[in-house]
C-alpha cells in the first residue's frame, strides 16, 4: 500500500493528459498569397522605375532653372550700383533682385524689426530691419546687418542708432521661403523666424522693398562693430542654395 500511494501517478505530473494535444485547435501561419498580393507586385516593380526616372528628370530640369537663376543673380551683382528710383514698380522689382541700389534718408529706429535668431562668428544674434524714410517722403525696409543677443536692446546701442541722414548702399532682396522646420512668425511679439517683407511692410508702413546693406569697411573691424552694437552688414554675394544636381543623383 505505501509503495503503491507514493508514487505519482501521470496525471499528478503533468497538467494535461499526454494523449491530449496542446496545440490542438491552433491554426498554422498561413503563407498563402492572395492574388491581389501577386498582381501589386509586378505593377510596383514596373511603375517604380519609371516614377524614379521621372523624378531624376524632373530634378534635372529645376538644376538648369537654378543654374541660369544663380547666372542671372550674379550678372546683376556685377553691375555698378544704381539710385534706388523715387516710385517703385512693384511690377519689376523681381527683374532687380540682387542688383545694387543706393538711397538716402533717416532711420525710423523706434520701427526697428529683428529677424533670428541667427549666429555669426560662432555667436548668437538677430538681424536689425529698419525703415528708412526717404527725402522724397517714401518709406523703404533696409535689412541693416547683426548684431548680438546681449545689444538688442536699442538703449545698449546708442553708436547704432544714426539720427542723421545717411546714404545706404546694398542689394534689392526678396522674401524667404518659409521651410517646414522654421516656426511661425509673430508680428504682434516683433519675433521674425524668417524674412517676410510684405508683412514686415504692413507693420511699419514702408513699402515692400528691402535693401540689404553691404558691409562697410574692412572685415577685420567686424568685432569693433559686434563691441560698439553697429549692425554688422554683409558681403555682397548669391545665397541662393543648389542642391538639384544631388537630387537628381539620388533618383
Amino acid at each position: 500500500m505505501f509503495w503503491v500511494s507514493s508514487r505519482p501517478t501521470y496525471r499528478q505530473t503533468f497538467p494535461f493528459s499526454i494523449r491530449s494535444n496542446p496545440c490542438q485547435g491552433v491554426k498554422p501561419f498561413s503563407t498563402n498569397i492572395t492574388s491581389a498580393q501577386k498582381l501589386t507586385y509586378p505593377i510596383f516593380l514596373a511603375i517604380f522605375p519609371v516614377l524614379s526616372f521621372g523624378l531624376g528628370t524632373w530634378q534635372i530640369q529645376r538644376l538648369r532653372w537654378k543654374v541660369k537663376l544663380i547666372e542671372e543673380c550674379e550678372d546683376q551683382l556685377s553691375k555698378p550700383p544704381i539710385n534706388l528710383p523715387k516710385r517703385v514698380n512693384l511690377d519689376v522689382l523681381k527683374d532687380y533682385l540682387y542688383r545694387r541700389v543706393k538711397t538716402s534718408g533717416h532711420f525710423r529706429h523706434d520701427q526697428e524689426l529683428y529677424l533670428g535668431p541667427r549666429t555669426f562668428n560662432n555667436q548668437l544674434g538677430y538681424y536689425v530691419i529698419t525703415p528708412i524714410e526717404r527725402e522724397n517722403g517714401t518709406t523703404v525696409l533696409v535689412k541693416r546687418g547683426w548684431i548680438s543677443k546681449e545689444k538688442l536692446d536699442p538703449s545698449t546701442r546708442p553708436a547704432g542708432q544714426i539720427k542723421d541722414n545717411v546714404i545706404i548702399e546694398g542689394l534689392l532682396k526678396g522674401s524667404e521661403k518659409k521651410s517646414w522646420f522654421v516656426p511661425e512668425n509673430s508680428p504682434e511679439k516683433n519675433q521674425w523666424c524668417w524674412l517676410d517683407i510684405d508683412t514686415m511692410a504692413q507693420r511699419t508702413g514702408a513699402q515692400p522693398v528691402m535693401i540689404e546693406q553691404s558691409l562697410e569697411g574692412s572685415p577685420f573691424l567686424t568685432n569693433h562693430l559686434i563691441q560698439n552694437g553697429i549692425p554688422v552688414g554683409k558681403i555682397p554675394n548669391v545665397e541662393l542654395r543648389n542642391t538639384h544636381l544631388q537630387y537628381a543623383i539620388t533618383w
